[in-house]
């Protein structure tokens, strides 16, 4: 089957079917005084000397409507816009089928993206849970929660004293432990971020008051505050008891001495969580679980509890 041209002014556009030819001198887009060649050499005529192409009213009229405005000078300008317009609909397939991959396409990538964001959190948690055990080899403890001076108030966090394990060991040598973490000598410190401490997918990683913040919250059940458990404490098992959980809102710094609290108030119902469908969670045998909000309640309390006794299901 030939290809078919359409020549107007200094343009021509092809190749066409018969078909899509006929089509468009329907459509009034090509003209009794276009060119028309058929095949790939050979000369161009008129194309109301092509049997068949043109509707009989537009032969028989005697010219179209641009030919009727009598001026010579106005005859390329409408021309040149319609071939544009035969132009664009035959390249707009193309268009709809780039729109249409990137319509399907950019889910993919956000999931992509957002399993990226995942891993990165659930890798921090990993570090977070190795350091924790690196203490209780060091000491024979895991750390407090958080302490408190003889007057009662807030010292210092359970994220300070990991620092040195999570390859902060300068940072941490550069803090005065035996004062408190927002004195003026201590708090400059505390306003460095560390990424290991963030969650990816959060974009708030400093207070309005210039510290750097935790997107992690330790168990209070297990890291209480001026607390020393053990292993050995543990006596619901370490693999289902939390030790520290993400957190989608209410970010308190890293050295905050406050920054634990029971996981159920962390994911309660109407709370934020850090991801769609829930949390990860960081057990105490170094695990890392995603847990989601639609958790029993009563199976996170009693994963929050390390000697609870509760018998803990599926979760």
């Amino acid at each position: 089957m030939a290809n078919w041209y359409v020549k107007r002014g200094d343009q021509t556009a092809g190749p066409l079917t018969r078909e899509r030819l006929i089509e468009l001198a329907a459509q009034g887009k090509v003209q009794e005084s276009d060119l028309v060649r058929e095949g790939e050499a050979g000369e161009f005529r008129p194309a109301g000397q092509i049997p068949g192409l043109l509707p009989a009213e537009t032969v028989s009229s005697g010219g179209s409507d641009f030919e009727q405005t009598g001026s010579a000078t106005a005859g390329p300008k409408k021309n040149n816009t319609t071939l544009i317009l035969v132009l664009a609909i035959l390249g707009g397939g193309g268009i709809l089928v780039v729109l249409v991959l990137v319509a399907l396409l950019l889910p993919a990538v956000e999931q992509a993206r957002e399993a990226a964001r995942r891993s990165a959190s659930k890798n921090n948690l990993k570090m977070i849970g190795l350091a924790m055990h690196n203490y209780h080899d060091t000491f024979r403890v895991f750390t407090p929660g958080g302490t408190t001076n003889v007057e009662g108030k807030p010292n210092h966090s359970w994220q300070t004293f990991i620092l040195p394990f999570m390859d902060q060991a300068p940072l941490y040598n550069r803090i005065n432990i035996h004062q408190p973490w927002t004195t003026p000598e201590n708090r400059k410190h505390f306003t460095q971020v560390i990424p290991d401490y963030l969650h990816p997918s959060v974009e708030e990683t400093v207070s309005p008051d210039g510290l750097a913040l935790s997107h992690y919250i330790g168990n209070e059940l297990l890291l209480e505050t001026n607390g020393n458990t053990r292993f050995r404490d543990i006596t619901d098992g370490a693999s289902t008891t939390i030790m520290a959980i993400e957190s989608g809102e209410g970010f308190k710094p890293w050295g905050d001495p406050t920054n634990i609290d029971h996981p159920a108030n962390v994911m309660r119902e109407g709370r934020k969580t850090s991801m769609v469908g829930g949390n990860h969670v960081l057990l105490s045998d170094g695990a890392v679980r995603f847990v989601s909000e639609n958790i029993d309640p009563d199976v996170l309390k009693a994963m929050s509890t390390p000697n609870g006794g509760e018998a803990i299901g599926e979760f």
